[in-house]
């Protein structure tokens, strides 16, 4: 049985009896005009301040330069494994990687591991619900003195990866491939917990980036539906469209307002059935190197301490570590090692989440009609707005129009519109439908499959994240919404960074708590651009006129990450193994970016998201904030004046080639410096272009 940890740690249950200070308000409505011109000129100040545009030489490919103080990073981290193989892979394709062999205690090796449903039970693990946390234990008390982990014989690894889902497969995978012995540890809720299930450009292209840099090259396929394995491809499902209904109580959704993005078809964005596509990136660590206890028996607790963990498993047998990455979850076992304060803390902008996986959800374009312009809504993501919330559909499988395919709902509702109803969460979702004509239609003969889990304050993080011999990452540091691809983004954001510095540890064999000081920096800047974002996005369901706008900027948002991250690192991938190979990538640019990025897209979201607090704070009415911000699309000389962003009433996105070929001639013509350098080559915008 675990030892009883003495002090109470702080649960997404014990959230909702703290309540975070609240953001200063006005003392009443302010002067229309002054608050509507508040950061008017912004955009156009950050373009104009822009030093003149370099000549290019087309022989020689340039390096962006980021703005800003460098924190410390660790640079020309490439893994020594991959640098003994020669100077890496070119910028156009990944090479196959090629296992590491080295020491490994046979004991610790497992066959081909089980599929989280069918893993043994946990036993003596802590008992939690999935989505409230853990029972706490007597407040205040001492923390019990940690055994040393040399009083037992344990087989010994350098880094215990605590959590086999998807983040924590894909660093030990990492990890592994450059050389350090690893190994992964399933933890009680890998399975239950809700995770995120969609993807999106940018998120395509960090993957791509995990598989590039670190040489793990079946990372890609992540972001490129594709290159998934057949079985995972069945039960998941391409994702062709981004679209969103916007529907008010008591009515029905008016044809005009609806807004649909058909996502580019070189990414292949995914929809990730996430019980099949974690068992995948399990078997992957594990090829690559990566150590996993027999019968994936799930931890109980950790002890010792920096330099000899041991992590208790719940068969009775043990693990050692010198480093633990705790990315297990809410009750994580290192969360109480982080301080006197509450491990985790609410947000200051929550939401209340109702998720679950269904059968029998009608097709809702039997419903709404999409438009001319559109495709039918089950061939994408699905967000249905309305006033204070909105729901998130995700069908699977390659038959998604059938009412027996399966779909994930996931509801986020803001608790003082929308308050809790009664104690089942799925008579709470039926309460809500109801108030919805169309939603009510959809849902009627509806069941789930996945048991309804919620919780009223979702999300959550971590106060510290660095500890000595540890760090708490992803989900056991944050729990973020689900809307807008932010979960699994952020899952492989962390990810990217965390194994930079792990390895750059391990080759300088410096594992100190400062030197991950930088990472603990980097996740909280992350989980900030969420808040943010969240908190900007249910502000704008209160509008139709506003989510039309907002949703673009969104999407804009999304494209232009995804590009400026292609170009960077394909620029750090010209320059070939150099020690500063990966110096850009890191750095924080602003509207939560780490790699270079056109100053005048920062500015903008920067603004949109002024305008919108304004909303919130009654210092703006929401059609005069939309306004604001479609004269901002209409006029920034970074938006292809195509796509007709600026245009309410252009609410069909589809990449065409044609328009591609359009968007390139603009490039090359009119476009600003840094955005001509990411929409000409080896930017996503062509038909046929290098990885």
């Amino acid at each position: 049985m675990p030892a009883q940890r003495g002090r109470r740690r702080v649960t997404p249950k014990d959230l909702l009896t703290r309540r975070a200070p609240a953001e200063p308000r006005s003392p009443g409505p302010a002067d229309p005009g002054p608050a509507w011109y508040e950061g008017a000129e912004t955009v156009g100040a950050a373009e104009s301040a822009l030093p003149p545009e370099p000549a290019e030489d087309p022989e020689s490919p340039a390096r962006p330069h980021g703005d800003g103080p460098t924190p410390a990073h660790p640079d020309g981290d490439r893994p020594a494994a991959l640098a003994a193989s020669g100077p890496g892979p070119a910028p156009d394709r990944p090479t196959a990687p090629v296992p590491q062999e080295g020491p490994r205690p046979m004991a610790t090796e497992s066959p081909e591991p089980q599929a989280h449903g069918t893993r043994p039970p946990a036993g003596g693990a802590r008992a939690s619900a999935p989505a409230t946390g853990t029972a706490p234990a007597s407040e205040g008390a001492p923390r019990p003195d940690r055994a040393p982990g040399t009083a037992r014989s344990v087989p010994r690894h350098k880094v215990a990866v605590l959590g086999a889902h998807l983040g924590g497969g894909m660093l030990a995978a990492i990890l592994a491939r450059a050389g350090i012995d690893t190994v992964l540890v399933d933890s009680p809720h890998d399975a239950d917990v809700p995770a995120g299930e969609t993807t999106v450009p940018y998120t395509a292209e960090v993957f791509e980036l995990l598989a590039r840099r670190y040489g793990v090259p079946e990372l890609s396929a992540l972001g490129h539906f594709g290159e998934l394995p057949d079985d995972v491809r069945r039960t998941s499902g391409v994702k062709r469209s981004i679209g969103f209904v916007y529907a008010r109580p008591g009515s029905r959704v008016r044809p005009h307002q609806v807004v649909q993005f058909n996502v580019p078809s070189e990414h292949g964005e995914s929809h990730l059935y996430r019980p099949d596509v974690d068992a995948w990136v399990h078997r992957l660590a594990l090829r690559h190197g990566a150590k996993a206890a027999p019968n994936r028996p799930v931890l109980t607790d950790v002890t010792g301490e920096a330099g000899d963990f041991v992590v208790e498993l719940a068969d009775g047998s043990a693990l050692g570590a010198e480093f633990v990455v705790d990315m297990s979850g809410p009750d994580a076992p290192l969360l109480d090692r982080l301080g006197p304060e509450p491990a985790l803390r609410p947000l200051r902008h929550s939401s209340r989440v109702l998720t679950a996986h269904l059968r029998g959800v009608r097709p809702l374009e039997r419903r709404v009609d999409p438009g001319a312009g559109g495709t039918p809504w089950t061939g994408g993501t699905t967000q249905v707005v309305f006033p204070g919330g909105w729901m998130q559909l995700v069908p699977f499988g390659e038959d998604r129009t059938g009412e027996g395919a399966l779909t994930s709902v996931a509801v986020s509702l803001d608790a003082k519109q929308w308050p809790q109803r009664s104690a089942s969460p799925e008579e709470d979702f039926q309460h809500l439908v109801r108030q919805f004509p169309d939603l009510a239609w959809q849902f009627a003969e509806a069941s789930a499959v996945r048991p309804w889990a919620s919780a009223e304050s979702w999300q959550y993080a971590a106060t510290r994240a660095v500890g000595d011999g540890f760090v708490v990452l992803d989900r056991s540091a944050v729990r973020c919404d689900f809307t807008l691809s932010r979960d699994v983004t952020l899952t492989a954001e962390l990810v990217h960074e965390a194994a930079a510095h792990l390895i750059a540890a391990a080759r300088d064999g410096d594992w100190s708590t400062e030197r991950f000081r930088p990472l603990e920096v980097f996740q909280a800047t992350l989980i900030e651009h969420g808040e943010r974002l969240l908190r900007s996005a249910l502000t704008a369901t209160g509008d139709f006129r506003l989510w039309n706008a907002f949703c673009r900027v969104w999407l804009l948002h999304s494209m232009f990450a995804a590009l400026s991250l292609k170009r960077a690192r394909n620029d750090a991938l010209a320059t070939g193994d150099r020690p500063d190979q990966w110096r850009e990538l890191g750095r924080h640019r602003g509207a939560g970016l780490w790699f270079p990025v056109y100053a005048g897209f920062v500015a903008l979201f920067d603004d949109t998201d002024r305008l919108l607090r304004q909303v919130a704070d009654q210092r703006l009415a929401p059609g005069a904030a939309a306004e604001r911000i479609f004269g901002q699309l209409r006029t920034a000389s970074f938006v292809p004046p195509l796509f007709g962003f600026g245009d309410p009433a252009d609410r069909y996105y589809n990449f065409t080639p044609l328009k591609r070929l359009k968007v390139l001639l603009w490039a090359k013509r009119r476009a600003p410096h840094m955005v001509q350098r990411v929409l000409t080559p080896g930017a996503t915008v062509l038909p046929s272009v290098e990885r």
